[in-house]
C-alpha cells in the first residue's frame, strides 16, 4: 500500500474548513484535528499520568464537565490521535501542519514535534505571515489561522507551506519543553512571539476594567474583554467560557456582584448580570477647634 500525506488541523471548524474545500484527495491524504485548547490549563505529555489527571482537573472545575459523547473526554481524545499518529507516522510520506500562530495552534504544534522528534519524516507547516489576504476595503487581514478562514481562502493558503528544518523542530520542541516546565494554566504570545504564562488570575484585571458600578450583562463584559485580548495578543485562545468562569470566581472573591441569572439553569453560568463592588473608604472628621 502506496504512503499518504498526513494534514494536522486545529479546532472543528478548522478540519472542517479544510475538508469542504475538496482540496484533499481522501486516496491521497488523511486529515486529522486537534481540539484540545493547550492555551489554557495545566499541560501533559502523552506518558505523565500525573499531569493528565491535572488537566483533567483543572478542565473539570472551569467547564463543569469534560465529557463528551459516551465515557471520552476531549483531553483523552488529543492524547489518544496524538499516540496513534506516532505509533504509525511511517504511514505517512509527508505531514502538513494546517497549524497557526495563536497559543491553542502554536503550543499544538510543539507538542506534536516534541512526540515526533525521534521520528524521520518530513514536516511541512503554513506561513503565515507570507499570506496577503484583503478584505473588500484591500486592508490587508491579520490571519494568524484556519479557522478565521473561508473555504475559498484554502487554496491560497495551501501555497505557503515550507519544509520544517532541524533547527525549526528543536525549536518547537524547546518551546515545549520550555513551557512544560513552568507549570502556569495561561499561556499566550506576544505580538513580537514572546512566550506568556501565569496563573487564572491573568485576565481579571481586564474584566474588572469592564465592570462597573452599574449592572451589565455578563455577555457584554466578557465580548469587550475579548476584543480588548484580541488587541493586545491577536489571540482568540482563551476564549468565552473561561472568562464568565473567572466572573464567578471575581464574585466568590468580592470583586464583583452577580444578579438576575438566566432562568435556565444550564444558561446562567454564562448569562448574568455583573456589578463591580465599589469600597468604601471612611471619612476623615478633623478637629477645626
Amino acid at each position: 500500500m502506496s504512503k499518504k500525506d498526513l494534514h494536522i488541523t486545529f479546532g472543528f471548524s478548522g478540519k472542517t474548513l479544510l475538508t469542504e474545500s475538496q482540496l484533499i484527495d481522501s486516496h491521497l491524504g488523511d486529515i486529522s484535528g486537534f481540539t484540545d485548547s493547550l492555551g489554557l490549563g495545566p499541560l501533559c505529555d502523552l506518558d505523565d499520568m500525573g499531569a493528565i489527571d491535572k488537566r483533567k482537573s483543572w478542565w473539570q472545575n472551569v467547564l463543569g464537565s469534560i465529557q463528551s459523547e459516551g465515557a471520552n473526554n476531549f483531553i483523552d481524545d488529543n492524547l489518544l490521535l496524538l499516540e496513534k499518529i506516532t505509533s504509525s507516522y511511517d504511514r505517512y510520506r509527508n505531514i502538513y501542519l494546517w497549524l497557526g500562530d495563536d497559543a491553542n495552534e502554536r503550543i499544538t504544534t510543539a507538542r506534536f514535534l516534541y512526540s515526533l522528534k525521534e521520528l524521520s519524516v518530513s514536516i511541512y507547516k503554513l506561513n503565515f505571515r507570507n499570506m496577503d489576504f484583503r478584505n473588500e476595503k484591500g486592508v490587508k487581514l491579520n490571519l494568524t489561522s484556519l479557522q478565521v478562514m473561508r473555504a475559498e481562502n484554502i487554496l491560497e493558503a495551501a501555497k505557503h507551506f515550507e519544509k520544517l528544518s532541524e533547527d525549526d523542530v528543536q525549536y518547537y520542541v524547546s518551546l515545549w519543553e520550555n513551557i512544560r516546565a513552568k507549570e502556569s494554566v495561561i499561556h499566550l504570545f506576544s505580538k513580537s512571539g514572546s512566550y506568556l504564562s501565569g496563573d487564572e488570575t491573568f485576565f481579571d484585571q481586564y474584566l474588572l476594567n469592564r465592570c462597573s458600578d452599574v449592572p451589565q450583562r455578563s455577555s457584554y463584559v466578557v465580548g469587550y474583554t475579548l476584543c480588548e485580548i484580541w488587541d493586545e495578543f491577536c489571540d482568540t485562545s482563551v476564549g468565552d467560557i473561561f472568562l464568565f468562569y473567572r466572573l464567578k470566581e471575581l464574585a466568590n472573591l468580592g470583586k464583583i456582584e452577580i444578579s438576575n441569572p438566566h432562568e435556565d439553569a444550564e444558561r446562567a453560568a454564562m448569562v448574568f448580570d455583573v456589578r463591580k463592588v465599589t469600597e468604601d473608604y471612611p471619612e476623615f472628621i478633623t478637629d477645626s477647634k
